[in-house]
């Protein structure tokens, strides 16, 4: 039984790995496709370290020098990975480069002549070619990765000061860049470089968000039994029991809260509504929480029966020295007392 649940695990680890190299290639495809069919027939420097790129290739075209754009956007992030290596794990690094490789092959090749034929009109290539660029960025931050360049610089910031939105961090990072846009473009270029940033910015936390948003679900029923343990072994989370009285009818009830991902949530009123069609189930958005949250901690596939994830170990590894140096300080300020 236990080599089956071994295996099991593993193979379920194959799958969503594989899966997240697939989204975060799909990530870098849809960035690179809005630089060369968006960006490039309108002239239009983009942020970020591909509009850096840019800026350097139009800087050697006017020297006699042609260099490819991706060409100069690919050594650039060969740099920036010489310092990330050490402070990201293999499978970040290899995702990232799975992104900055769709994303400097699109950036190269992904042209569409139907659409370039149209580059006439700046405004709406700076504007649709920023969302598709921020979505893109959205896509590969959501699957664990990044499509290079400030992408990463973003997400070093971002783990350093999580409080810190990585689109945020990259709107900083493209000031450097709109300056050196008005400086060897002009005015108006560098206008549409900071209609694109703003754009992109608001795309990559909008999918961000959205997938990452979190609802608090109160659910006051008889069966708690039953319900609880369908959503503990439909998501894996935690179930917190409430008591509770109706004030009119003095009957005793039960509530039941759990956070689930919003986007999981027509799931869990179906679980509900097929066990217990008459409880009453109502949800808010929970936009920021207090605590070490142990209790709203992942149950790993073994459900702690077998062997817990290494990941879920060092969660309650972590959580077990937080509660150690708070015994410590009570006991310290006891005996302080005492004396």
């Amino acid at each position: 039984m236990k080599a089956k649940i071994k295996t099991k695990f593993k193979k379920d680890e194959k799958l969503r790995f594989a899966w997240q190299v697939f989204m975060v290639a799909l990530g870098g495809i849809i960035g690179g496709f809005s630089f060369k069919s968006f960006f490039e027939p309108a002239s239009i420097i983009p942020t970020g370290l591909s509009g850096l790129a840019q800026i350097i290739h139009n800087l050697l075209l006017q020297a006699g020098v042609n260099v490819a754009t991706s060409i100069i956007y690919l050594v650039i992030n060969i740099i920036i990975f010489l310092f990330a290596l050490k402070l990201f794990g293999w499978r970040f690094i290899v995702l990232t480069l799975v992104g900055l490789g769709t994303y400097t092959l699109a950036m190269q090749f992904f042209e569409i002549p139907a659409i370039t034929s149209q580059a006439d009109d700046v405004l709406l290539f700076a504007i649709i070619g920023g969302f598709l660029y921020g979505a893109g960025v959205g896509v590969a931050y959501r699957y664990g990765g990044s499509t290079g360049g400030s992408d990463v610089l973003a997400v070093i910031i971002n783990k350093y000061f999580p409080k810190i939105k990585r689109g945020v961090c990259i709107l900083f990072i493209n000031i450097v860049v709109i300056a050196l846009t008005v400086i060897t473009s002009g005015l108006s270029t560098g206008l549409y470089a900071i209609i694109v940033a703003v754009i992109a910015s608001w795309a990559t936390d909008f999918i961000l968000d959205k997938i990452k948003k979190v609802r608090a679900f109160y659910i006051i029923c008889d069966d708690a039994e039953t319900i609880s343990q369908a959503l503990l072994n439909e998501y894996h989370r935690g179930v917190t029991r409430i008591e509770g009285e109706g004030m009119f009818s003095k009957k005793k009830k039960t509530i039941l809260l759990s956070l689930i991902p919003d986007v999981q949530t027509e799931e869990l009123r179906a679980i509900v509504e097929k066990i217990e069609p008459n409880a009453f189930v109502f949800s808010n958005i929970v936009s920021e929480t207090y605590g070490d949250g142990s209790f709203l901690k992942e149950q790993s596939i073994f459900k702690n029966k077998i062997r817990k994830s290494p990941s879920l170990l060092k969660t309650e590894q972590k959580f077990d020295r937080k509660a150690n140096v708070r015994k410590e300080k009570i006991l310290k300020k006891a005996k302080l007392k005492l004396k």
